[in-house]
């Protein structure tokens, strides 16, 4: 009789608990790399967050300090005008005077404009007006720069300054010549630092133009600074600096002289063929103005201010009297002109006409009212350039009272 054997399922058992261990192994496996991947997305995720979280937080941080120096920048400039320092130039110092006017122009690729302030009459000239530049340093602090500029054509001798906005970048250009271009100087002035710095230049037309001078007391130009969103022209920080400069000058009422010779001073600050320059000697009248040219005739525009003393009309030209104890005439007139304008008139003794940029003539009272805005036009042979510093300065029309 054959005993039966029981059945062999050990290894089966085996199989099964080793199939069991392996799956469980790929599932733990799985579950790690799930967590490390999920990690490392959580990580990854963190960091560009606290990157832009950082970027976020350094842009803010140079607005607020934009913000706060040109909050200070206002204070400061508001100082300046209402009690500026005297104004060191080469040929003497320039005492503040009750005519000041100023402009903002950016000399550097910042958000703060400097503040660029005319003193009036200067040392050189009853005709040329001083001016001098004020900026804020990175604390907010007053700087008053050493340089001095100059503009304004002098009546006698054909000496020649001009001071002009650059356009389309940061900086100013001083254009200065004697009479026919002699000893011509272009300089392109920028700001460095706590300095200005000033390089040759020979810039093209459309490449400067006039200042837009404020009266020293209209603070509404240097409160706009404020805001501190004014940035230079070219600087890439989205302005365009309008608005700080004032308007940037265009046809600027009162700016310098055009160094160029056309007719008359525009915001373009050239004539026909222009480069640049104060003599005027490089271009002759734009065609625009050409019909004034070709005919003789000069037409100034501007309006009229009254003075009743010989006193009062030094206080307003801020000089000196040339000729102490002389009998008072007054009243007195002055055409103070919208823009200045480049005249023909005789030469005393020498006869031939010459041709000068103005900004002012004496005028006859009898025939104005003070503030009356009028245009006066003459030929180029009725009235001769003054050959003397009388009061009030400038070309006299229309039989005007001087002395």
């Amino acid at each position: 009789m054959t005993t039966p054997m029981p059945p062999n399922n050990t290894g089966d058992k085996t199989r099964k608990q080793l199939i069991t261990i392996l799956v469980l192994l790929v599932l733990i496996i799985l579950a790690m790399v799930v967590f490390l991947i999920t990690k490392i997305s959580g990580d990854r995720g963190g960091d560009s967050a606290a990157a832009e979280g950082s970027a976020s937080s350094s842009s803010e941080n140079g607005d607020a300090k934009v913000q706060a120096q040109a909050e200070k920048a206002v204070v400061v400039y508001k100082q300046v005008l209402a009690n500026p320092a005297p104004l060191q130039t080469f040929v003497g110092e320039v005492s503040p005077g009750r005519a000041m006017k100023y402009a903002l122009v950016h000399l550097d690729d910042g958000c703060v404009p400097e503040l660029v302030l005319n003193y009036g009459t200067s040392a050189m000239s009853a005709e040329i007006d001083a001016i001098g530049v004020y900026g804020v340093d990175e604390n907010g602090q007053e700087i008053q720069f050493q340089n001095s500029y100059h503009d304004g054509a002098a009546s006698a001798g054909g000496v020649r300054r001009a001071l002009q906005r650059a356009t389309g970048q940061p900086g100013m250009f001083s254009f200065s010549a004697e009479r026919g271009g002699r000893n011509q100087e272009d300089l392109l002035v920028t700001r460095q630092g706590n300095e200005l710095v000033e390089t040759p230049a020979n810039p093209g037309a459309g490449e400067f133009e006039q200042f837009n001078w404020i009266p020293a007391d209209n603070l509404d130009v240097v409160e706009a600074i404020a805001a501190g969103n004014d940035c230079a022209p070219g600087s890439g920080s989205g302005s365009n600096g309008a608005g700080a400069d004032g308007g940037n000058g265009g046809n600027g009422g009162n700016g310098g002289p055009n160094p160029t010779a056309g007719r008359s001073a525009s915001g373009s600050g050239s004539g026909s063929g222009s480069q640049s320059g104060a003599s005027g000697s490089q271009s002759g009248p734009s065609d625009s103005d050409s019909s004034a040219t070709t005919s003789g005739a000069n037409s100034l525009t501007g309006t009229v201010k009254v003075f009743q003393t010989r006193a009062e009309v030094l206080a307003y030209e801020q000089r000196q009297d040339p000729n102490p104890g002389a009998q008072d005439k007054g009243p007195y007139a002055i055409l103070v002109l919208d823009q200045p304008t480049e005249v023909t008139a005789k030469l005393s003794g020498q006869g031939g006409p010459d041709a000068r940029v103005i900004e002012k003539a004496v005028v006859n009272p009898a025939l104005h009212n003070d503030g009356e805005h009028t245009t006066i036009t003459f030929a180029d042979d009725e009235y001769y350039w003054p050959s003397d510093p009388g009061v009030p300065s400038g070309i006299v029309l229309e039989n005007a009272p001087r002395n």
